[in-house]
C-alpha cells in the first residue's frame, strides 16, 4: 500500500505533499517510469494507484494532481515510452546506400525488441477488448511515433543520387515508403517477439533479418544496386 501523507512536519522528518517547481518534472518522470513498470509487471487491468504511488514514492495526491485516473495515466506511460523510444535518429550516415538502410534496419530492431517494449505491447493488447479505443488510440499514436522518428532517416537517405530518380523516394511518398520499410524490418521479429517469454531466439536472428529486409525493401523499390 501507499505510504500515507505526513501532513505535519516535525524535527528530522520529511514532508510529503507538492514538490517545489524546480522538482516538479522530477516527480512526474518518477511516477511515470514507476508506472510504466507497473503495467508492464501486471497489465492495464492489474495495475493499481497505490502499488505505483508506492514504486514511485509518491503520495496518490501527487499522482491525481497530474493524471485524472488510471487510463490517462497509462496513455501518458505509452506515448512517453513510444516519443523516448523513437528517439534514435542516430542515422547511418556512411556506408553505401544498402549499408545504410541496413543500419537502419538493425537500429529500428534492436530500439523495438526488448523486454520493455514487448511487454507494454502486450499491456496495450490486452486492452483491446476491455477498453477499445485507448487501445486503438495507443496504437495509433506508437505508430504515428515510430513512422515519424524513422521518416526523417528515410528522407536523409533519399537525397542520394541514385535514389532520387525513383518514385518511392519523392517526397510526396517518404511516409508510405517508410511505413512499408519499417513493416517489412519490423513487423515479423514484433510478433514473434509477442510469442515467446524468452527473446534471446528472436535477440539472436533480429538484425540478420533486418538487413535482409532492407536488401528486400531496396529491390522492391526499384534500386537495383543490390
Amino acid at each position: 500500500m501507499a505510504k500515507p501523507l505526513i501532513t505535519t512536519a516535525k524535527a528530522g522528518t520529511t514532508r510529503r505533499g507538492r514538490p517545489p517547481r524546480e522538482r516538479a518534472g522530477e516527480v512526474e518522470d518518477r511516477i511515470l517510469q514507476a508506472a510504466l513498470q507497473v503495467f508492464i509487471d501486471r497489465g492495464y487491468e492489474g495495475a493499481s494507484i497505490d502499488e505505483i504511488a508506492e514504486v514511485a514514492s509518491a503520495g496518490k495526491p501527487s499522482i491525481y494532481a497530474r493524471f485524472t485516473n488510471k487510463e490517462t495515466l497509462f496513455r501518458e506511460v505509452v506515448l512517453r515510452w513510444a516519443q523516448r523510444s523513437g528517439e534514435m535518429v542516430g542515422s547511418a550516415t556512411s556506408g553505401s546506400i544498402l549499408e545504410r538502410f541496413q543500419s537502419a534496419g538493425v537500429l529500428i530492431v534492436q530500439r523495438a525488441i526488448r523486454a520493455e517494449t514487448i511487454g507494454l505491447v502486450r499491456s496495450v493488447i490486452g486492452e483491446a477488448t476491455r477498453h477499445p479505443d485507448l487501445a486503438t488510440t495507443i496504437h495509433y499514436a506508437m505508430r504515428a511515433h515510430g513512422t515519424a522518428t524513422s521518416m526523417k532517416l528515410v528522407a536523409e537517405l533519399a537525397e542520394a543520387e541514385e535514389l532520387r530518380s525513383l518514385p518511392a523516394f519523392a517526397p510526396a511518398n517518404i511516409e508510405a515508403t517508410t511505413r512499408y520499410f519499417i513493416d517489412l524490418v519490423l513487423l515479423p521479429m514484433l510478433i514473434s517477439s509477442l510469442f515467446h517469454a524468452d527473446l534471446a531466439p528472436i535477440k539472436a536472428q533480429m538484425e540478420d533479418h533486418a538487413r535482409e529486409a532492407a536488401s528486400f525493401f531496396l529491390r522492391g523499390c526499384g534500386y537495383s544496386a543490390v
